[in-house]
């Protein structure tokens, strides 16, 4: 499977602990100059692009990439001895989305690798700080992308928060922080560490871009919930949660997702969506899941009996609507059925 990490620290601790995990770990020197549709060229046995890979003294194995993702995920698929995890170290690129979608729905990559999970690291002590420079400039902040995106947020630095020299205007105090991720990101697990040191295998084998998956995002789905009421709301990067009984009509949900992703319907700038669906004449239960302008919709396993049969749809992004996201959701379901 592949993680995509933004944070060297989190990269040295796996490349040095003895965790007893055979983990490569690919090095990121493309950059966001560079462009992802360049990184992803498999320019084929001619250039430097995939420099030798490194054994290292815990069982991980190393190697940077200069220009071509495919080329090192394919030399890593052709080694011999076998690979627990694959992490690409994303610290080049501001926003993870491309990528995610290549390795996630693409079919360039014939192999049994798979996008897992994206993992943000956030530094405890300036976060809020960095989120609040996006009010004094107007500007949009690395860091609200790099949240939103995460599947995984690190809340690292966890040492340095000083309770005692928080003030009115700043204040450091874990629970505001915590707060601050849900605000734009509900769906993401949060982890504390100190250097980054924490149990890998609660940031390993996560399953977040697998629909079949379904009871990990059954349990996303109802701890999440829009964060509308919060004082954070002012980001304008926010989580959104809309939940309607009812059965929807598939074919209709498809244009629907298509309006929001594809044509920025009403505004809207939609960077992830995670959901479950009540179809129209299915016994199955759906799960839909989009990065950027790539979604799946899925059937997933039977409707129990006496399960409460709901849609409900939690979007991450910028300028979300509400209002206008519950109106045009009402298009998708069928007026021949009502609960």
């Amino acid at each position: 499977m592949v993680m995509y990490c933004s944070d060297w620290v989190l990269v040295n601790y796996i490349l040095n602990a003895q965790h007893g995990k055979k983990i490569a770990v690919i090095l990121n020197e493309f950059g966001e100059e560079i462009g992802v549709e360049r990184a992803m060229i498999n320019d084929g046995e001619g250039g430097d692009l995939v420099e030798e890979w490194v054994e290292l003294a815990n069982g991980c194995v190393c190697c940077t990439v200069k220009h071509s993702l495919v080329q090192a995920l394919e030399q890593l698929i052709q080694r011999k001895d076998r690979l627990d995890h694959i992490l690409l170290e994303t610290t080049g690129l501001a926003n993870p989305a491309p990528l995610a979608s290549v390795l996630w729905l693409d079919d360039q990559l014939e192999s049994s690798v798979r996008l897992d999970s994206i993992i943000t690291v956030a530094d405890a002590k300036n976060l809020r700080l960095q989120l609040g420079e996006h009010r004094e400039s107007g500007s949009f902040p690395e860091a609200f992308l790099q949240i939103a995106f995460a599947d995984v947020v690190i809340l690292n630095k966890i040492d340095l928060l000083s309770l005692d020299k928080a003030g009115p205007t700043m204040p450091d105090s874990v629970e505001i922080l915590e707060e601050e991720i849900r605000s734009i990101n509900s769906l993401a697990q949060i982890i504390h560490s100190v250097r980054c040191q924490v149990d890998l295998n609660c940031i390993l084998n996560c399953m977040a871009y697998d629909t079949m998956h379904v009871a990990h995002l059954e349990s996303l789905l109802k701890e999440s919930h829009s964060e509308t009421a919060k004082k954070y709301h002012d980001y304008n990067v926010r989580t959104i949660c809309i939940s309607e009984r009812g059965s929807v009509i598939l074919s209709q949900v498809h244009l629907w997702l298509e309006d929001l992703l594809w044509e920025s319907k009403h505004g809207m700038d939609i960077y992830r969506c995670k959901g479950i669906l009540h179809v129209h004449s299915s016994d199955q239960l759906h799960t839909v899941q989009a990065v950027r302008e790539l979604y799946e919709v899925v059937p997933t396993r039977k409707w129990g009996d006496g399960e409460k049969k709901i849609n409900k749809m939690v979007f991450i992004g910028r300028n979300l609507d509400l209002d206008a996201l519950k109106s045009s959701f009402k298009s998708c379901f069928s007026p021949l059925e009502s609960e």
